[in-house]
């Protein structure tokens, strides 16, 4: 792993899975109000955290791997699967048990995998999984699957050689199977149908994909830059266009001028905003902040457990005499802030517990095959 890490990154995964719970508590504050669409006016745009995920994952993945090591795709391998998946496959079982329609064995195992629950149902989302949030960490795995490969065939190149293999799964099996090509992440393409090759073929063909590559061309982009001496004068100005580039997209995604997964919507637009807030740190400092730190620490906890929180409260409404029958935003803070009680402590006593489990067990290979 390399050393340190990037504010601008860290803080903007917190904000990320910070709007993505406005999101999903947005109906809430809707018809309670003189202004009856209030949730959807403050919050529509909060699911663009999912695609600024999609492009932190991409830098990150780089970033993280921009050490050369020896066992290093099996220390790969080990990171990821001890970072995201005990907490997820614990959240979807809690799900399953507590809250789940659909209790079925075949059901729990498809969304352990972790599959979305109907290729034939559109892109991107197909039919989601059993835990809400999970259906983007199908996309987050394969891209995973991806990276692997790319710097097994070189660790130098391994930013442009996955960005190729998508961008020719994308574009080649969209022009293979429908003789046309789109960006649109929101599209009914269902390809093979009746095939064993359906599922695979329609979910690598989602132009969501594309925005890995936003996130691995950042990467290239701050390594270029990152050690360039400038004047103060040329600092400054560098400083205050990618301030006002990072405002100016910040508001237009948040005042909903954009709306929609993708890579010609809130992809683009997150992009900007992720690369902006890199230039501005390349040549500025943007300081520690405690509140923004821990957020970030917790994003992914927060982001696979709110929705548990969500659903805990709306099934179990009886049993919170407070809030029963209530919206509003009393409901919205009260939600917020318990989901952020059990993000840090899932992070406390889950996802850290693990990361460090996959540390030792990374120490381990090291120690069976010395070089």
């Amino acid at each position: 792993m390399v050393k340190g890490k990037v504010n601008s990154i860290h803080y903007l995964r917190g904000f990320a899975a910070l709007m993505v719970v406005f999101y999903h508590l947005k109906a809430n504050l809707n018809n309670v109000y003189a202004q009856d669409n209030l949730g959807d006016l403050l919050f529509n745009s909060g699911a663009f955290g999912v695609d600024l995920f999609f492009i932190i994952s991409g830098f990150i993945i780089c970033y993280a791997t921009d050490r050369k090591e020896r066992s290093m795709a099996s220390k790969y391998l080990v990171r990821r699967f001890f970072r995201i998946y005990p907490l997820l496959a614990l959240s979807i079982i809690i799900t399953f048990f507590v809250i789940s329609v659909d209790p079925t064995l075949s059901f729990l195992l498809r969304s352990l995998i972790p599959l979305n629950t109907n290729y034939s149902a559109g892109s991107p989302f197909f039919g989601y999984n059993l835990l809400g949030p999970a259906w983007t960490l199908t996309y987050e795995i394969a891209f995973y699957a991806i990276f692997l490969l790319a710097f097994i065939i070189s660790h130098k190149h391994r930013w442009f050689v996955s960005s190729v293999i998508i961008a020719i799964l994308v574009f080649g099996i969209q022009e293979w199977q429908s003789g046309n090509i789109t960006l649109l992440a929101y599209n009914n393409n269902s390809f093979a149908n009746g095939s064993v090759m359906h599922a695979p073929l329609t979910f690598l063909a989602s132009p969501l994909f594309l925005n890995f590559i936003y996130g691995m061309v950042i990467f290239k982009i701050h390594s270029l830059i990152k050690g360039v001496k400038v004047s103060d004068s040329v600092s400054f100005w560098i400083k205050l266009i990618s301030t006002f580039v990072f405002s100016i997209t910040a508001l237009g995604i948040l005042s909903v001028q954009v709306y929609g997964h993708g890579p010609i919507l809130w992809g683009a637009w997150s992009a900007v905003l992720v690369l902006s807030g890199l230039v501005f740190e390349t040549f500025s400092e943007i300081k520690e902040n405690k509140v923004l730190n821990v957020l970030g620490n917790i994003s992914y906890s927060l982001y696979i457990t709110h929705a548990i929180v969500i659903e805990v409260f709306h099934k179990y409404t009886d049993t919170f005499t407070l809030f029963n029958d209530q919206k509003g935003f009393s409901t919205v803070i009260y939600l917020v802030c318990i989901s952020l009680f059990v993000a840090y402590m899932a992070f406390r006593f889950i996802e850290q517990p693990c990361i460090l489990v996959g540390r030792k067990l990374n120490n381990f290979i090291d120690s069976k095959f010395p070089s």
